[in-house]
């Protein structure tokens, strides 16, 4: 039997698969871009284990219309609900931290936070950076995105991979819903 939150996952995956990255009468077009962004991983405040990593995303947006559109919020998805960080999951914003679109494409970064303390696996995985923190005593490092990427696939492969958001736009009168699975390469 699939559970409720299985099922909410399949229905925005099969969304995806029928409208793809535009919206129902293509006034928006997203796109996941690579984030130049690094990993962060944080120390619990007992410095007992890594608490939680938060990993860079980034997305670039444009509309294809003249409403007055802006960017309003996300629903992110787990694929690992063991994972979430709850209702805080993803937040993303720009540069100039105005979320109105424009006609050219404006990038949106952010992070999705990972509550990792209680994975035994990851949390080996991550048992170098653990060290180095302590050798260095601080609660917080910043890893390179291409590093990780490079030498974590298997917690990206087991643990992320199958994440999912939902982009909110509004123009004022109605909402523009923009699912994506969210990619990690």
């Amino acid at each position: 039997m699939i559970d409720k939150n299985m099922m909410r996952i399949i229905l925005i995956l099969a969304i995806c698969g029928f409208v793809g990255c535009a919206s129902n009468r293509n006034v928006l077009l997203v796109k996941q871009i690579e984030s130049t962004n690094p990993v962060v991983l944080r120390m619990k405040k007992d410095k007992s284990s890594i608490f939680s990593l938060s990993y860079p995303l980034s997305f670039k947006v444009k509309k294809n219309d003249d409403r007055d559109i802006y960017y309003a919020e996300n629903s992110y998805l787990f694929h690992n609900e063991g994972l979430s960080s709850g209702t805080a999951g993803c937040y993303l914003m720009t540069d100039d931290e105005d979320n109105s679109l424009t006609s050219s494409y404006k990038v949106f970064n952010g992070y999705t936070l990972y509550i990792i303390d209680k994975n035994d696996t990851i949390k080996e995985w991550m048992s170098a950076y653990y060290k180095k923190m302590m050798d260095e005593h601080k609660d917080t490092i910043h890893v390179p995105l291409k590093e990780f990427n490079s030498n974590f696939g298997y917690i990206i492969d087991n643990f992320f991979e199958g994440d999912s958001i939902c982009l909110h736009f509004h123009d004022h009168k109605r909402w523009h819903d923009i699912p994506l699975r969210v990619s990690f390469n």
